[in-house]
């Protein structure tokens, strides 16, 4: 007789999105009350986003690592479109409670609103493993407080024992490697978790609280997903607005980043010295698209005359009501100095006790914000540039 040949069994793999940090209900305090609406309204509204993503790539499930809340004082209109969104989503979506929504008894999953409203495929992760299905398990150290003393990744990794199953770790907080103090008692232990994959104990760790999307270690197997939307300048975000789609296996994971949000804060550094510095100022700020989901922070220096500064406040004026906010962005050691030349004075046509005071102003420029800002006025009603 000939032997029968027995074909393994495929390997079980998983796809599901990793998402973390959407704090619904957060408040940034440059933008006004219209321009706040929005950027609410967006970041519930990326939920949606998220969704289709996960419909896309015909994911499992929706991974979420923490501070899904701004925190527990969120308003139930926050937190009843959310759960809308989620609903709409159409598949299991897990929450792991985060720094920002800590599971403790005050927490924003126990509030009656969240749980009156919450749809049948949202779940609340507890400390341990979920199954999601045989063959694949979730590990979630959701944080009980809002600060813990310990690694909680660690406490439910360590405890773990071998399984034939694909294990992707939920998480939430800072890595030791890029904790800047060493400080934090909570601080994840990276060789911990390199070694236990390494072991074959857990298979991928899915983390929240860093807002920039980011591969940690070497293996390939840890990463941040970042937040869905921007909350700070790029000087602090590199890579924000994004969620990844993961396909997991015992033997291999793939990791795709997938832009999700639509509002940009950004930062420009520019020396100002002659009105055709303006120009070019203006024709970068022009490039940027979007312009009302964006905030626009510029450092300005440099030496400029009442004609160019004119021109630079008219630039500045116009940009501010295309933007969902413009800042000034404050440095003590790059400033733009207002040096009126004997020409701007002389544009001014005054005499007497006026011009006097146009002096006076003059000197005070560099050094008095206000007497700046009243001689670039007197310059701009004595040139009819000033409606």
């Amino acid at each position: 007789m000939t032997a029968a040949h027995v074909l393994p069994l495929p390997e079980t793999s998983v796809t599901f999105v990793h998402t973390a940090d959407w704090q619904l209900g957060m408040t940034r305090r440059f933008l006004d009350a219209d321009a706040q609406a929005r950027f609410t309204a967006s970041r519930i509204d990326g939920i949606g986003r998220i969704g289709e993503l996960a419909r896309a790539h015909h994911a499992e499930f929706v991974l979420v690592c923490g501070d899904v809340f701004e925190d527990h004082q969120v308003s139930p209109q926050v937190v009843r479109r959310a759960l809308d969104e989620m609903a709409d989503i159409g598949l299991p979506v897990y929450l792991l409670p985060g720094n920002h929504d800590p599971l403790d008894r005050a927490s924003v999953y126990r509030a009656t609103t969240f749980e009156r409203h919450r749809p049948t495929n949202v779940h609340v992760l507890d400390a341990g493993v979920t199954r999601i299905r045989d063959g694949v398990e979730v590990v979630a150290a959701p944080w009980m407080s809002k600060r813990p003393l310990s690694d909680l990744l660690a406490e439910q990794v360590t405890r773990l024992s071998d399984v034939d199953a694909v294990r992707i770790v939920a998480g939430h907080g800072i890595v030791d490697t890029l904790d800047p103090t060493g400080a934090d008692p909570a601080a994840i232990d990276v060789t911990g978790l390199q070694e236990a994959l390494a072991a074959g104990r857990i298979d991928y760790v899915a983390l929240g609280d860093r807002h920039s999307v980011t591969d940690i270690g070497d293996s390939g197997r840890i990463w941040y997903s970042g937040a869905h939307e921007v909350t700070d300048f790029d000087s602090r975000e590199v890579d924000p607005g994004h969620a990844l789609v993961v396909t997991a296996s015992r033997s291999s994971v793939q990791v795709e980043r997938h832009p999700v949000g639509q509002w940009a804060f950004r930062s420009i550094e520019s020396e100002i010295n002659t009105t055709g510095d303006v120009e070019s100022l203006a024709a970068q700020i022009e490039s940027i698209p979007a312009k009302s989901k964006s905030v626009l922070r510029l450092r300005l220096s440099g030496v400029v005359s009442l004609e160019t500064n004119t021109a630079l406040d008219e630039l500045l004026d116009t940009a501010s009501d295309r933007f969902a906010a413009l800042q000034r962005w404050a440095d003590p050691d790059r400033r733009l100095l207002l040096e009126p030349t004997p020409d701007d004075l002389a544009r001014l046509g005054l005499t007497g006790y006026a011009s006097a005071a146009a002096d006076e102003l003059a000197a005070l420029a560099d050094a008095d914000v206000s007497a700046r800002d009243a001689l670039a006025l007197l310059y701009r009603l004595a040139s009819g540039r000033e409606s």
